[in-house]
């Protein structure tokens, strides 16, 4: 991968999808080292960026609701 090529990532605190570029490690957001470029189920989240987020974000692989920040918080 070339640093001009974007993947999106999700922050584990505080839950926000953003593009970063693949060796990224911490959210722009909040700046934990959180960031996980795929569900659990091992799907991409190159869907949510399109996604409005109106009541929540569901993986399309396995439907976890993937809205809000982490409950430790």
């Amino acid at each position: 991968m070339t640093s001009g090529e974007r993947v999106t990532k999700v922050c584990a605190t505080c839950g926000r999808f953003r593009s970063y570029q693949p060796e990224d490690s911490y959210c722009i957001g909040c700046g934990y080292g959180t960031l996980a470029d795929q569900c659990q189920c091992g799907r991409g989240f190159d869907w949510a960026l399109a996604e409005p987020e109106h009541g929540g974000l569901y993986c399309p692989g396995c439907g976890r609701d993937w809205r809000g920040r982490s409950p430790d918080l």
